[in-house]
């Protein structure tokens, strides 16, 4: 039996301030879709360690200084 997802026109917002900046994010699903999101984020990161198999390996490990104004 196939489980219908309801699904409204409104978009999914999310915002984000980083430092002085907000970020506002719209994210749309399409109800016509086959594709559930866990199945889609699965092939996402397999796809990204596919194309990722012929990249050099980072040795040391990099580190980021944030400055004292960072907001994180």
């Amino acid at each position: 039996m196939e489980k219908k997802i309801q699904t409204s026109a409104e978009p999914i917002v999310m915002r984000k301030r980083i430092g002085s900046t907000v970020y506002e994010v719209n994210a749309y699903f399409n109800p016509e879709t086959k594709e559930r999101l866990e199945d889609k984020i699965l092939r996402m990161l397999k796809n990204d360690l596919t194309s990722r198999q012929n990249c050099a390996t980072m040795k040391v490990p990099q580190t980021v200084r944030l400055s004292e104004r960072s907001s994180a």
